[in-house]
């Protein structure tokens, strides 16, 4: 994706200035506020239009979606000039923060790249060790892999009929197990804070495969083309 003259800009400035720890955290800033507000607004687009019937939303959680890439691709471009010779020191928590988060946000290509760099901001102790869990989830499930930590979802399906699915698991019997090693709630709570979130029922059989998802998800699909 094309980036714009001002992120240029502002990458060309993190070159320059990459030692000024207090000029990257404004940075940072900038690029966590950016991320964040997008996000809600696609939320709350989203539950209109799944929940409330809002057809009339369709065009605007469209270009809402469309936003949602661009800022990624300019955040990420941003962090990647970050990281060119290795990760900051000096930087406060809120910006690692913001960097797991950028990359959480990324292609998969970013986000293979940089996973063993966030572990081992995890294991620094400068990110929390959920927040590893959640890219490493990511990446299992953008390569069509079981995830491990049980932080990733699936929808599809018509207007009339969304289905919520967790995406399945390598470990279901230990999956509990995992998710406190890494300071996540039990599935049992997650589910229902999903559902809460969503509006929408979350449905998670530790028996499913990724075969049988797949399956279930191009049947939805077939059906409402």
């Amino acid at each position: 994706m094309r980036i714009t003259f001002p992120i240029v800009g502002l990458i060309l400035f993190i070159c320059t200035a990459c030692n000024n720890s207090k000029s990257t955290d404004e940075l940072l800033a900038k690029a966590w506020e950016s991320d964040q507000s997008i996000r809600q607004q696609m939320v709350e687009l989203t539950k209109a239009v799944t929940t409330e019937n809002r057809t009339d939303l369709i065009d605007s959680l469209i270009s809402t979606s469309e936003q949602v890439e661009r800022i990624d691709a300019e955040n990420m471009a941003i962090v990647d000039s970050l990281l060119q010779n290795g990760l900051p020191q000096g930087l406060s928590a809120q910006s690692y923060k913001t960097i797991w988060i950028v990359i959480d946000h990324s292609t998969l290509e970013k986000q293979v790249q940089y996973l063993p760099l966030i572990e081992k901001m995890a294991t620094a102790g400068l990110i929390a060790p959920d927040e590893y869990a959640i890219l490493f989830d990511r990446v299992a499930m953008k390569q069509n892999r079981p995830q491990r930590y049980g932080s990733q979802s699936v929808q599809f399906g018509g207007p009339d009929a969304i289905q919520l699915y967790l995406w399945p698991v390598e470990n279901p019997i230990q999956l509990d197990s995992l998710r406190s090693e890494v300071g996540m709630s039990p599935i049992a709570e997650y589910l229902k804070t999903l559902t809460k979130t969503t509006g929408i029922g979350a449905k998670f059989d530790p028996a499913m495969t990724v075969e049988e998802l797949n399956k279930i998800r191009e049947k939805e699909r077939e059906s409402y083309e």
